[in-house]
């Protein structure tokens, strides 16, 4: 099940799809997508085997049962996510790097004052859900978090398009 027909009209209108799933299920659910669209476009998943034996990438059977799907952002669901208006942060990032920064965010007793976003799926790249997420840590400062270094991994396709989604009014990080 794709959320919304905007989603829909994305997946037709690109050339290829391309994931980085942190969670066995979205991985499940990217997958089972891929295999129900009406159309075929090539995916792309950049999601390593050695998070899917990573100790705290866990799934239930709940997130792979009829009714659920495949998520394009996971929004943070810790402590920050129930009073957004004291977030300082908010941390947007794909795959493995999510769990670590978790760990640290945990370990500085920051729960409350930061928030990680997970963007799992990176083209079409969900402007509708990072917007929600933005609009929803308004006094917040945005950062892209990644392994690699800054002229590796995804920061040059990903910034502009950060940058898009709110219009140019704040800065990434």
């Amino acid at each position: 099940k794709l959320s919304g027909d905007f989603a829909v009209h994305q997946l037709y209108d690109c050339n290829w799809i391309v994931a980085n799933c942190s969670t066995p299920a979205n991985y499940f659910h990217v997958l089972r997508r891929q295999i129900l669209l009406p159309f075929r476009k090539p995916l792309i998943v950049f999601t390593p085997k050695s998070l899917l034996r990573h100790p705290e990438a866990k799934s239930s059977f709940d997130d792979m049962l009829p009714g659920t799907h495949f998520q394009r952002l996971i929004p943070d669901e810790g402590p920050a996510s129930v009073s957004p208006q004291k977030v300082k942060r908010v941390i947007f990032c794909t795959g493995k790097i999510y769990y670590e920064l978790i760990r640290e965010r945990k370990s500085r007793g920051m729960d409350d004052a930061v928030a990680v976003v997970r963007i799992e799926q990176l083209s079409p790249f969900p402007f509708d859900l990072v917007k929600a997420e933005t609009d929803r840590y308004q006094n917040a400062d945005l950062v892209w978090c990644q392994e690699e270094h800054k002229n590796q991994g995804y920061y040059d396709y990903v910034k502009p398009r950060l940058h898009t989604t709110i219009s140019h009014t704040r800065s990434i990080w």
